[in-house]
């Protein structure tokens, strides 16, 4: 069997697979597939056969993210089979929307978009799309979003050095995206960019971007860019 060849791969051993080269906690790998992490640990044990899954767990492993989301299970007749509800509900079994076919993330105006792209060699990136208004609707949402990717990346330092580098989208006020990277060449530690935050500015992420912009763009003047507090739309943030 080609290593290197999806196609030849059962969903079991793409799980296995995608799960060790990314490093995915099993709730990673669930979010990723739009998947409770009980299912896939039921694939990788081999306990269901997973065929629903492997255009998405191929999707993947080819090009490190998620197209085309796994649809529900269906009866014969064609319904759509219930799950189990959540506990304390009144109904012991709830029929799930249906989420397959090809996924399109349209966020609502004011709200925030999280992607998540992997790449063969084990990196990861993270982008955080967001209002560029600070009073905006899923502006700290967004924030927040961010400082939880965070947060994830450096629960893994004990087990592995693992940095991350900071790209910036700036919105100017003709409509262009202006890129800035943040950090040094080899990128930071991402407990170290939590610790600043905390103990530098009092704990507000955007604070410490903006810092970390002005000291690196010694000419910029966030006014300029745009009219208020928070002026980025999007942040990358890519594991290495």
């Amino acid at each position: 069997m080609p290593a290197n060849d999806p196609n030849e791969m059962t969903p079991q051993e793409l799980v296995v697979h995608l799960k060790e080269t990314y490093g995915y906690t099993w709730k990673e790998f669930g979010e990723r597939m739009g998947r409770s992490e009980k299912m896939l640990r039921k694939v990788a044990t081999g306990q269901s056969r997973g065929e629903a899954y492997r255009q998405s767990l191929t999707e993947l492993y080819e090009r490190g993210e998620v197209t085309h989301m796994p649809g529900r299970r269906r009866a014969k007749d064609g319904h759509i089979v219930p799950v189990r509800a959540k506990a304390g509900a009144v109904e012991k079994t709830v029929v799930p929307e249906e989420t397959g076919g090809t996924f399109t993330h349209v966020p609502a105006r004011g709200a925030f978009q999280s992607t998540t792209t992997d790449f063969p060699e084990g990196g990861r990136q993270y982008s955080v799309e967001m209002p560029k208004t600070a009073r905006a609707k899923g502006r700290q949402a967004g924030i927040e979003e961010l400082r939880r990717r965070l947060v994830t990346i450096s629960k893994s330092q004990a087990r592995q050095d693992k940095r991350v580098k900071l790209q910036v989208v700036y919105r100017t006020p003709d409509g262009r995206g202006r890129v800035m990277d943040i950090g040094s060449k080899s990128g930071y530690h991402a407990s170290d960019i939590l610790n600043d935050v905390k103990n530098l500015h009092g704990g507000d992420m955007t604070a410490w971007i903006v810092s970390q912009s002005q000291e690196r763009y010694v000419n910029l003047d966030v006014k300029k860019i745009s009219g208020c507090f928070g002026h980025y739309d999007r942040v990358q943030c890519g594991k290495t």
